[in-house]
C-alpha cells in the first residue's frame, strides 16, 4: 500500500502555523537550553574544521550556491531580510556601541602627526599611526599579543 502524503502547500501552510504560533517555545528554548551552546560550539570546533575542508562539504556548498545563484539571495534579502532589517539593527543598538567604543576611544587618544599635502609622507605618517593602533587594538581584545 502506497505511503499517504499531503501536498507540498498543505504542509507548507502547517509548517509556518505552527512556527509562527511557537515564538514561546522557541524564547524558552534560547534562554533554558539542554546544555551551552558556546561550550558545544568550541568542543566541536575540530569536527567543523573537518567537515568544512572536505571535498564534500565543497562540493555541497558550491552546488547549492549554482541552484540558488544569485537571485536566491537576492530574494530571501531583499524580502524577508528587508523586512527584518530595521528590527534588527535596533535590536542591536548597544551591542554596536559596545563594540565599537574602544576603537573610537584608540582613535581619540592618537596624536597624529601634522597634516601635510596631498601624497606626502606625514600624510602617511598619519594613516599608518591610525592602523597601527587599531590593529594593536583588534589583537589584543582577539586574546593576541
Amino acid at each position: 500500500m502506497p505511503i499517504q502524503i499531503k501536498d507540498p502547500g498543505t504542509l507548507a501552510t502547517k509548517y509556518v502555523n505552527r512556527a509562527v504560533n511557537a515564538v514561546g517555545e522557541y524564547k524558552a528554548g534560547v534562554m533554558a537550553p539542554k546544555q551551552s551552546q558556546s561550550a558545544a560550539a568550541i568542543a566541536a570546533a575540530p569536527n567543523w574544521q573537518s567537515a568544512v575542508s572536505s571535498s564534500t562539504a565543497l562540493a555541497r556548498f558550491t552546488s547549492g550556491l549554482r541552484a540558488s545563484g544569485d537571485a536566491g539571495w537576492q530574494a530571501g534579502a531583499s524580502t524577508k531580510g528587508a523586512a527584518h532589517y530595521p528590527d534588527g539593527v535596533r535590536g542591536a543598538q548597544q551591542k554596536w556601541a559596545a563594540n565599537v567604543t574602544p576603537f573610537l576611544s584608540a582613535l581619540a587618544s592618537l596624536n597624529l602627526p601634522p597634516k601635510g599635502i596631498r601624497g606626502s609622507d606625514s600624510n602617511i605618517q598619519r594613516v599608518s599611526a591610525v592602523a597601527q593602533a587599531l590593529h594593536a587594538l583588534k589583537v589584543s581584545r582577539a586574546g593576541g599579543h
